[in-house]
């Protein structure tokens, strides 16, 4: 027998039985439908991290310096103890390293008490930040502006940028846009220090904070701990040194690391979420596993079941020439073709399944007017073509044993079966 012909024997042996063939390619459906709805959304949000850390730049390396105890940041008391400062002097130094593109000074204000004083007279609490260098969360869209610009000048100090959060109710962007208004302090000595700053700009933002530059940010940290010379003693916290290229960023952070500093690096978290990406997909695919496991079981009883209802055709086929081993892929064929017929429609209502997902999580997004975009249920096209294999894989194999019985039938005894 040719594969034609054993495969176009397969093809009306499953025609003759729809109902059977279709009941028993549902487990199939099902793991297949599972195993694509689940692995999609875990390469959707991969692929949403992956662009986001590519937005970010790979070339990029955190460097915050070194210290001799735990604690990496001041507390609210007492600043840290660090021996390798991130003062100006080091700052200017790497900027002159040839394969550093720019550095970015970061001065943090974690536990500091501060408010915004507006023009009424009130305060309201905020939180100071530095300017946004990357986006806090890989999902969240970028902050716009309301009123004025949302884009600090680091070549001029005394501005700063409020989120709309940090308005008070009756308060537009528009009033408080070009006006100097102070940040206040509030040490644990009882003490007060106003900073005043002019608003450049009001983002959509609705939390509490307020961005102002490093350089400002430095005056408040050297007045909270009461020392004139903050910056040159203690440093900056952290500096983003942005490399020319991802080669010339491994190279520093080994110069960095060697000096004495701590460094992170994007590509080197990027790695270790690829990992974790790749645990949690194997994960995910293995809930469609046990179903498909279940399936080849029903595979592997239906053959059975054509087994004992097409002996004397086994016989017959036997008995005009076919061998065993034509009896024996006719059944594994046959199984196969089971196995791929599920695939097909599961990979196909597992795509389907992620696009209406897509559209229920933008809507229920967009109800909540939360601050989230992005596509969390990709089915790429290797995807689509692995199920399909793994299918049809699951259908041979549980094809193997009935298939071999099959082909071990006596023709005589085949023949006289009733």
């Amino acid at each position: 027998m040719t594969f034609r012909d054993m495969l176009g024997t397969a093809l009306e042996n499953l025609g003759r039985r729809k109902v059977r063939t279709a009941l028993t390619s549902t487990g199939v459906i099902v793991g297949i439908l599972t195993i694509v709805t689940m692995v999609s959304l875990g390469v959707g949000v991969q692929t949403e991290v992956r662009a986001q850390f590519a937005a970010l730049g790979l070339e990029n390396l955190f460097v915050r310096p070194g210290e001799p105890g735990e604690p990496n940041f001041f507390t609210r008391y007492a600043s840290a103890q660090r021996d390798h400062p991130l003062t100006p002097a080091v700052i200017a130094g790497w900027r002159q390293l040839p394969d550093v593109a720019d550095v970015t000074p970061v001065i943090e204000l974690t536990g500091v008490a501060s408010s915004l004083e507006l023009p009424t007279g009130t305060l309201k609490t905020v939180y100071i930040v530095g300017p946004r260098i990357f986006a806090p969360n890989p999902f969240q869209r970028a902050a716009t502006a309301l009123a004025g610009t949302i884009s600090l000048s680091t070549e001029r100090r005394g501005e700063m940028v409020l989120g709309v959060g940090a308005l008070p109710k009756g308060v537009s962007p528009a009033d408080v846009v070009g006006k100097r208004l102070n940040i206040v302090l509030r040490s644990p000595r009882g003490e007060s220090q106003p900073f005043p700053l002019t608003v450049v700009g009001v983002s959509d933002s609705t939390n509490t904070e307020v961005q102002a530059l490093a350089s400002d940010m430095a005056d408040m940290k050297s007045w909270w701990f009461n020392t004139p010379n903050y910056l040159d003693e203690q440093g900056y916290d952290t500096a983003v040194v942005r490399a020319r290229d991802v080669a010339s960023a491994a190279q520093l952070l080994s110069t960095f690391r060697d000096a004495g500093f701590r460094v992170q690096s994007l590509e080197l978290i990027l790695d270790a979420a690829n990992r974790v990406f790749a645990l949690i997909n194997v994960m995910l695919s293995s809930i469609g596993g046990l179903a498909l496991f279940v399936a080849s079981l029903g595979i592997v009883n239906t053959m059975i079941m054509a087994i004992y209802e097409r002996t004397r055709e086994i016989g017959t086929l036997k008995a005009i020439g076919a061998s065993r081993g034509d009896i024996r892929n006719m059944f594994m064929i046959e199984a196969g073709l089971i196995g791929t017929l599920g695939g097909v429609v599961g990979i196909i209502g597992g795509w389907l399944l992620g696009i209406l997902l897509n559209y229920v999580i933008a809507w229920y997004i967009q109800q909540k007017n939360l601050p989230i975009q992005a596509t969390f249920f990709v089915t790429p096209w290797w995807l689509a073509l692995a199920a399909l294999g793994f299918a049809a894989m699951v259908g041979v194999v549980a094809g193997l044993y009935p298939a071999a019985r099959a082909a071990r039938l006596d023709p005589l005894v085949a023949l006289r079966y009733e």
